[in-house]
């Protein structure tokens, strides 16, 4: 089974990641990384998944070297176009949305 996972470099969407895989799911996961609060933070925890900050480009699958059934994708949800291309490419099974713009005023 397939899973696309936003905001896999945030806390919740980085322990979703984690237990998707230790499950046996291939996942991609999706962030923009941006400077909300510490990017450092972010890095290290892509770290722990085996996602080396070096090799991460935009719309660039960046494949773990941790886990064999995890990829990797920086590029902003606005991007209508990358997220098409990805999800004509990808056939996912699931979808876990947990990428959010933190401090949004309502």
């Amino acid at each position: 089974m397939k899973v696309l996972i936003t905001g896999t470099a945030g806390f919740i969407g980085f322990h979703t990641a984690n237990k998707f895989l230790k499950k046996g799911f291939e996942v991609i996961g999706l962030d923009n990384i941006n400077d909300y609060y510490d990017v450092n933070l972010k890095y290290n925890r892509l770290k722990e998944t085996g996602i080396e900050k070096e090799k991460i480009q935009y719309a660039q699958f960046v494949q773990s070297n941790k886990f064999k059934n995890y990829k990797f994708l920086k590029i902003q949800l606005e991007d209508k176009e990358e997220i098409l291309k990805l999800f004509k490419e990808q056939k996912f099974d699931y979808v876990c949305h947990l990428a959010a713009q933190a401090g949004v005023r309502y």
